[in-house]
C-alpha cells in the first residue's frame, strides 16, 4: 500500500510500524505552511494520513478535499501510534 503522510516534521519512528502493517512506498509532506495546499496527491497514493499536530489549516482542507474527489481512504490522527494504529488496520485490510 502506497500511503502520503501529511503533517508533522518527524515521522522516522512511525515508519518501520506501517511498513509493519503493509506500508511500502511511503511520501511525506511536512505541510507546515499554506504552499502545501497547490500539492496535487500524487497517482500512486492508496491512503493519505493526516497528522493534525502540524498541520497547515489551509493545506489540510485542499489536501482532504483532493483526497475525497480521488476516493482515497484519509486517517485524521495526532502523531501518537496507539491512536494511528487502529485507524490505519481499517483502511489497510
Amino acid at each position: 500500500m502506497s500511503i502520503l503522510i501529511v503533517g508533522a516534521d518527524r515521522i522516522g519512528a512511525i515508519i518501520p510500524r506501517l511498513e509493519e502493517m503493509g506500508a511500502t512506498r511511503i511520501t511525506h509532506w511536512s505541510a507546515r505552511n499554506s504552499k502545501a495546499a497547490k500539492n496535487t496527491i500524487p497517482s500512486h497514493v492508496e491512503a493519505v494520513l493526516f497528522f493534525t499536530d502540524f498541520l497547515h489549516h489551509t493545506a489540510a482542507r485542499a489536501l482532504k478535499n483532493q483526497a475525497k474527489q480521488l476516493g482515497i481512504p484519509a486517517v485524521y490522527s495526532r502523531r501518537n501510534w496507539s491512536e494511528l494504529a487502529d485507524q490505519f488496520q481499517r483502511i489497510a485490510s
